[in-house]
């Protein structure tokens, strides 16, 4: 039972690939076919002609062609309208001619079914509406001309190779019965026409989706400020004990944010009194303790850098009077806003584009 079913899946899949090879569903497709053309049951007997041609010597094979326009509604299943020219065949006694030609538009069902790749076999069955015309003289003297118009039954079979995705060629053998009522034309033969024809298939190309580019990346940088009167001692770079829970809430904003290829940076600055060189170095030393505060919390070391900017950067500007030499309480309390610690988070926030239907 497990090798049925795998045999099963096998041909299925096989199948499936053939499939393939067939036109796409719901497409159109044009083409001509040229071929050999031959008339059955050719005689003149009826409407006259008889007594003048009789069944003389005739030529029955002639060159047929057409052309038409298929619709097909999927792998098996197509529409095709067209038109014949069966061919114009003459009679030729020693004495006496005569000639019968005929055309139709046909419409028919075609149905396909695959054989290997990109060869299919096919029947079309339909109906053709045609005209027939005939004409005659002989004994130098009378002529006869007549047409007629009806409707006959149109069976058709033939193999369909697809040269590309849009080009195909077929091998047509076709049978239309009794064309012309021999009370009018004189005649009422049957037709096979064996043709090669070639079609163009529109709208077989693969479509292809849009290239839509990535977005590109775009760097965010996000900025936390720490008051240093609040984490830190007048002159002092040891954090105090009561800085805890400021630091706490700073570490949780941090997990959170997991910026991609992010890095953190600490950012030391002091007031203007004092040394440049002793507010670097101060700066500096109290950056590394919010480093080393954070670090110790599980932020990685190798993400997380500390910088001393001294008194760069003021934020109270020249507002609060001072210029140099020792400050007074009110310009140290003006001057507070300087003495800060700046956390500094950059990364590269990802885009998400949603796909295009």
């Amino acid at each position: 039972m497990k090798k049925t079913a795998i045999a099963l899946a096998v041909a299925l899949a096989g199948f499936a690939t053939v499939a393939q090879a067939a036109p796409k569903d719901n497409t159109w497709y044009t083409g001509a076919k040229l071929g050999w053309s031959q008339y059955h049951d050719v005689g003149f007997y009826g409407n006259g002609y008889q007594d003048g041609i009789g069944n003389g010597p005739t030529h029955k094979n002639e060159l047929g062609a057409g052309a038409f326009l298929g619709y097909q509604a999927n792998q098996y299943l197509g529409f095709e309208l067209g038109y014949d020219w069966l061919g114009r065949m003459p009679y030729k006694g020693s004495v006496n001619n005569g000639a019968f030609k005929a055309q139709g538009v046909q419409l028919a069902a075609k149905l396909s079914y695959p054989i290997v790749d990109n060869l299919d076999i096919y029947t079309r069955l339909g109906g053709m509406v045609w005209r027939a015309d005939s004409k005659a003289s002989y004994d130098n003297v009378r002529r006869l001309s007549a047409n007629d118009t009806g409707v006959s039954p149109l069976a058709a079979v033939g193999v369909e190779y697809a040269l590309t995705k849009n080009l195909a060629t077929r091998l047509d053998y076709q049978f239309v019965s009794n064309i012309g009522d021999a009370g009018t034309v004189g005649a009422r033969p049957d037709n096979t026409m064996l043709s090669l024809g070639v079609s163009y298939r529109f709208g077989q190309n693969d479509v292809v989706a849009p290239v839509v580019s990535a977005p590109a990346p775009v760097v965010e940088t996000k900025r936390f400020t720490l008051k240093s009167d609040v984490l830190f001692n007048f002159n002092k770079s040891t954090l105090k004990a009561e800085c805890q829970q400021s630091l706490e809430q700073l570490y949780t904003q941090l997990s959170s944010m997991d910026p991609k290829d992010g890095s953190v940076i600490v950012l030391g600055y002091t007031d203007a009194v004092g040394s440049e060189q002793y507010n670097h170095k101060l700066s500096e030393k109290r950056a590394q303790s919010v480093v080393d505060f954070l670090i110790s919390k599980g932020i990685p070391s190798d993400k997380i850098s500390a910088r001393g900017l001294g008194k760069a950067d003021s934020t109270t500007g020249n507002t609060c009077g001072y210029k140099s030499g020792r400050a007074t309480k009110a310009q140290i309390d003006c001057l507070a806003p300087d003495r800060r610690v700046e956390i500094e988070v950059k990364g590269i926030k990802e885009v998400v584009t949603q796909p295009q239907v």
